[in-house]
């Protein structure tokens, strides 16, 4: 090809009204929780005291929301469906102090312009009207009388737009995202009614009451129990709500809820107002829970900043920063949150529940049914362990003879019989310490650990550092895809079951994780509706196994966007949350068998999300250094 042609040009025209549509459409429409974002906030304009939303596939096949507020007329029907038509302003004066949530006209042509649409419609008094559009265009038309309120159904979203249909998500993540959309605008409408059915079953049902009934509603009591209240008035600026005590801490982003004047916000600012009114409590993966609503003057807040109104700017945004963060830290001060010291790992890492072996077979999650009474797959159960038996680095023994992955290392550590005693030994157990002290009495260097975080050892061309997290993780995230294909993961058997306490969204991604979680070695019941963990992969003696699901599933949010097949996010959820942690401190013989079990890895030298598990000091660095010729 010429580089030197002069790049193709068109001349300048006017673009297609129906591409125009689109276009708009890909800006406030991106997903089907867009869509319900939308019409949910339509209806609260709309005065309604209760909201229907019912969603097929993740709603990208089919979305309903009804509503029994203020209906309209055919006129305004007909005008409703129109790009940038609406009853909400008037003027421009009127677009900078906006206080409803979005322009009914306008958010009903865009989304009318990338799927199959229908309006029903009515006031309290006259005829309404009822609207089909395809693509965009109006097919018909017919007079509607019925009960005051709106219907709006929207069947095969970006049906005319295939490759924006193709990177939607699959029907669970779809789902889970319209979840979390209602339940942001839930929490700002106390006072009406929502309900959710996907796909023939009613994921929430909030009936409308008080702000104290919603919070029961949508998190349950157990969590409503450890909100502090917050509110604090300065500046022209409230903020009430509540703020989560440490029990309420959690690893990923999703329970940060901010409002600006009832509509729903995000913001780094006004987030980074609450971490800092914290401290040192959070510790650097934490966030804590909050439940904020910023009233003020709406002259004082630009919400068209952002094509979907997700982000605002502030008037004053240092100022607002410093009453949300006077605000926490006044309902933080003098109550019970505790701070964990450097050095204690935390109570998920302290409370370790005893396992015990068990084992089924793939193909168990077809039988698992959320909400009903059938038990999960029988497991092969055995003696469950005593507290603290377990080893830290437990594992399969080697054949004799077999050699480690590394030479410098199989080297260093010599034998491969002494790797394999160690599997089964424990920290505390007598002959591990005698064969410990025979090896340094016959002159063979130790292992040494730096600040309770990386492992050095000499081999040969010098020293290798290994961080010990990373390096457990690699070991875990492998061992969990091994199980992953064999469909047969190793499991042991709890002492007692323990109740998952999952709310609803956390239950849409266990549903999507079911089936890889039977698969890596986890085993669970159902009992009347909840469900029971009786079982986890044998080698993950960790932290309490309500504790772990937790984490994992926080984690899995964050791995799922790198990660995309959920089997092998899974996996690299579970290494992490499982894992050995940073000041941890580690015996001789447990640092051994972690070096022993990475250099068997496939991948040794990275960790699944990138990072260096090993660096190599050379000697002829060291002597260049020292300036040693």
């Amino acid at each position: 090809m010429n580089s030197s042609l002069p790049p193709l040009r068109r001349p300048v025209r006017r673009l297609p009204e129906a591409l125009v549509h689109k276009i708009a459409a890909g800006e406030v429409v991106e997903r089907p929780a867009s869509v319900v974002k939308e019409l949910v906030e339509n209806s609260l304009d709309a005065g309604a005291r209760r909201v229907a939303i019912v969603v097929e596939a993740g709603g990208k096949n089919f979305i309903q929301v009804e509503d029994d507020g203020a209906g309209m007329g055919p006129e305004d029907a007909r005008l409703a469906v129109e790009a940038h038509a609406t009853s909400k302003l008037a003027s421009l004066e009127e677009l900078e102090s906006v206080g409803t949530l979005g322009f009914r006209g306008e958010a009903l042509a865009t989304i009318a312009a990338v799927s199959r649409f229908e309006l029903r419609t009515c006031p309290a008094e006259g005829e309404g009207l009822q609207l089909w559009i395809a693509d965009g265009t109006l097919l018909d038309e017919a007079p509607w009388r019925g009960a005051p309120g709106t219907r709006i159904l929207v069947r095969n979203l970006f049906f005319s737009t295939p490759a924006r249909r193709k990177f939607l998500s699959s029907h669970r993540a779809e789902l889970r995202q319209i979840l979390q959309v209602l339940r942001r605008i839930a929490l700002a409408h106390p006072a009406t009614g929502f309900k959710l059915v996907a796909d023939g079953q009613t994921l929430a049902d909030w009936p409308a009451g008080a702000e104290a009934d919603r919070l029961e509603q949508v998190f349950g009591p157990e969590l409503a129990g450890l909100l502090l209240p917050v509110d604090h008035q300065a500046a022209g600026l409230r903020v009430r709500g509540h703020a989560g005590q440490v029990n309420t801490f959690r690893r990923s982003q999703g329970d940060q809820y901010l409002f600006i004047n009832g509509r729903p916000i995000v913001s780094r600012v006004l987030a980074h107002a609450v971490y800092s009114a914290y401290g040192h409590t959070l510790q650097r993966d934490q966030l804590p829970f909050f439940l904020l609503f910023l009233e003020t003057d709406p002259k004082r807040v630009d919400v068209n900043v952002h094509p979907a109104k997700r982000e605002v700017r502030f008037e004053d945004e240092r100022q607002v920063h410093g009453v949300v963060h006077e605000a926490v830290a006044r309902a933080l001060a003098g109550a019970p949150v505790a701070q964990l010291g450097p050095d204690d790992p935390g109570p998920r890492e302290r409370d370790r529940l005893p396992l015990g072996p068990a084992e089924f077979g793939p193909g168990a999650a077809q039988v698992f049914a959320l909400g009903g009474g059938a038990p999960l797959p029988a497991a092969e159960s055995g003696p469950a362990f005593a507290m603290g038996q377990a080893p830290l680095f437990p594992g399969e023994r080697r054949a004799p003879g077999e050699a480690l992955a590394w030479s410098g290392v199989r080297e260093y550590l010599d034998s491969a019989a002494l790797a394999r005693e160690r599997f089964g030994l424990e920290t505390g157990d007598d002959s591990a310490r005698q064969e410990e002290d025979e090896r340094r009495r016959d002159g063979e260097p130790g292992l040494f650990q730096l600040h309770r975080t990386y492992i050095l050892a000499q081999v040969p061309q010098g020293l290798i550092i290994v961080d010990q997290h990373v390096a457990h993780e690699r070991i875990l995230y492998e061992r969990g895809l091994a199980s992953l294909r064999e469909q047969r993961g190793s499991s042991q058997r709890l002492l007692f079951p323990v109740p998952l306490k999952l709310d609803d969204e956390d239950r849409l991604v266990f549903e999507e994780l079911l089936e890889p979680f039977l698969q890596m070695g986890f085993s669970m019941e159902m009992q009347g509706g909840d469900v029971l963990l009786t079982g986890m992969p044998a080698e993950l003696r960790s932290v309490h196994p309500e504790g772990l699901i937790q984490d994992v599933l926080d984690q899995f949010r964050l791995e799922a966007s790198l990660l995309p097949e959920p089997g092998q996010a899974l996996a690299a959820s579970v290494a992490c949350k499982a894992a050995v942690k940073a000041g941890q401190p580690l015996s001789q013989v447990e640092m051994r068998s972690l070096l022993d079990e990475l250099f068997a890895c496939e991948q040794p030298y990275t960790c699944p999300h990138g990072r260096p598990v090993v660096v190599t000091l050379g000697l002829s660095e060291l002597n260049r250094r020292f300036a040693r010729t």
